[in-house]
């Protein structure tokens, strides 16, 4: 279980090579009434017992549908390649959705994209697209998970596909992107991502799956989605970010 404690605005550490540095702060924390949790944002050398939490509880939701390759977590566990982390905490304390964030890229060979549609006719598609945003930044959101035992699962799913933003302005980012299970990636268009139509899905992790990409935009995010959504998203990110939105994105 996971007590939370008072935490200062935190700075964004030093990056591990082959990652862009882009030093931001942020708040870190806002009650979310919807889910009834706590969204804190962190880092995993700021919150090492939270990003350790968080990790343990998605790879328990991916070894249950038995998807763990798709996690890697042994790979990702020194949290080196993750510039941010959001994690939702319920009122036991217990970690119950989250997701983190790789990057800014600073080549489209660092994304994992490219493994999940190797084989794949439009695998250079894929490549493209990330290699033309690499100038504006490219934060590829992973590991994304909501626990079965959450009691709100549909709004914890609504509360991480609004952390595009605070990403975005966490990181210095224009773009986020993230591949997932194509029902997955419909829930997140509710905040403002777009499934890429144009490119064929990838069988992955197996052949159960139709893996779809998704992008956010930072320049158009206010138009894809509705009033009250943006609202949200708005005051969310300046919540945790501690920025005017109107100035930062």
């Amino acid at each position: 279980m996971t007590v939370l404690a008072p935490l200062s605005p935190l700075t964004l550490p030093a990056r591990a090579t082959g990652f862009a540095t882009r030093a931001s702060r942020g708040a870190t924390r806002l009650e979310d009434r919807a889910s009834g949790t706590t969204l804190v944002m962190s880092t995993p050398a700021v919150d090492r017992a939270l990003w350790e939490e968080y990790l343990d509880e998605a790879d328990a939701s991916y070894s249950r549908h038995g998807v763990s390759v798709a996690l890697d977590a042994a790979r990702v566990r020194d949290g080196r390649d993750t510039a941010v982390f959001f994690a939702a905490v319920d009122r036991s304390g217990a970690v119950v959705a989250g997701v983190r964030g790789q990057g800014p890229y600073l080549s489209a060979q660092q994304s994992h994209a490219l493994v999940e549609w190797e084989g794949n006719a439009d695998r250079s598609k894929v490549e493209a697209l990330i290699s033309d945003r690499l100038h504006d930044g490219v934060v590829e959101m992973k590991s994304a998970f909501v626990s079965a035992s959450a009691e709100s699962p549909g709004a914890l799913s609504a509360l991480l596909s609004r952390t595009a933003l605070p990403t975005m302005v966490f990181t210095g980012a224009r773009f986020v992107m993230a591949t997932a299970a194509d029902h997955v990636l419909r829930r997140w268009e509710s905040g403002g991502g777009r499934v890429v139509d144009s490119i064929a899905p990838a069988a992955y992790p197996d052949e159960r799956y139709r893996t779809r990409m998704m992008w956010w935009d930072r320049d158009s995010l206010y138009r894809d989605v509705t009033p009250d959504v943006w609202d949200h998203i708005a005051s969310e990110t300046e919540m945790l970010t501690g920025r005017d939105i109107v100035r930062a994105a």
